[in-house]
């Protein structure tokens, strides 16, 4: 039994379209030839790499680590939580609106991730306190992502985390969780929103690219050392959980093979439709890392 056939029979939650599943068994067959050596890994992190409930209580996003806390105050008095909800509440409906065109979708997007920074700079964050929110956040990798990550850095195949989220707070969490990991090292990058600090390490700004939901490819990368790593590596595995994800690879030249692999978290049969369209591999409800880790070791 070949790889494909092996994962799709003993995981009944996951799914390849019909018409893909040719192509897929091919690519999956072309990247085990090909080894290690030419292969490279693009993943998003909040909800991909990260569960997104545990024992029926929802986890945070990178975001939500900070705009949870009960605490954080506005100059106004008003509570960072509060506005921060008002904003999810208006703009999410449309980021996960399968019927909406992306293009559509953008200004929107734009948006809320400036009415969200601007809702950090206004209050009175620092670095420690970050620090601090992501010691003791909630946030939890699925079950197999530090295997997988792991597995990569001994290996020396370049991974590259592609976030919409807030860059600090996933470099502060690997660095407790995967310390192997560093952000600008030649096999290991995170893009993402990163914070500015002031001398006393107050939030003051953020970095002038912003990165949404639907403008995450990798052009961002081109003048990084990372880059270079994977100019010869033309199989890549790309990992996402939302429509977005899909075009983190755009920008990159010369693919020979790319692998999409879509986790869709609470899944509907209609949702499953449009992500089946839009991923090679679609991962329903499932909080570990088994399939990916599964093609990995394969390779």
């Amino acid at each position: 039994m070949n790889l494909l056939a092996n994962i799709l029979q003993t995981n009944p939650h996951v799914h390849v379209h019909d018409d893909k599943r040719a192509y897929v068994d091919d690519a999956l067959r072309s990247m085990v030839k090909d080894g290690r050596k030419m292969l490279h890994v693009v993943a998003d992190f909040d909800f991909t790499l990260t569960m997104y409930e545990k024992d029926g209580m929802a986890l945070p996003s990178t975001f939500g680590v900070i705009e949870s806390n009960d605490y954080i105050k506005l100059p106004d008095g008003s509570l960072l939580r509060d506005k921060s909800s008002e904003l999810y509440a208006k703009y999410h409906p449309i980021e996960i609106d399968v019927q909406m065109e992306v293009s559509e979708k953008i200004p929107y997007m734009i948006e809320w991730w400036h009415s969200a920074h601007n809702l950090f700079v206004l209050s009175d964050l620092n670095q420690s306190v970050i620090r601090d929110l992501v010691h003791e956040s909630r946030m939890e990798l699925k079950k197999g992502v530090r295997e997988f990550i792991t597995e990569l850095l001994t290996s020396q195949t370049p991974i590259l985390i592609f976030s919409a989220g807030l860059g600090d707070v996933i470099q502060f969490f690997f660095e407790e969780r995967i310390p192997e990991f560093k952000h600008n090292h030649e096999s290991s990058h995170i893009v993402s929103n990163f914070i500015q600090y002031d001398d006393q390490g107050k939030v003051i700004s953020f970095s002038e690219k912003l990165i949404h939901s639907f403008n995450k490819n990798e052009h961002e990368i081109h003048d990084t050392p990372y880059f270079q790593t994977i100019a010869n590596r033309p199989n890549v595995i790309l990992l996402g959980d939302t429509l977005g994800d899909i075009g983190m690879t755009g920008g990159m030249k010369n693919l020979k093979q790319i692998l999409k692999i879509g986790y869709l978290n609470h899944s509907t049969p209609e949702k499953l439709e449009v992500y089946k369209n839009a991923y090679d591999i679609v991962i329903c409800d499932d909080q570990t890392f088994d399939v990916p880790n599964a093609i990995l070791n394969a390779i």
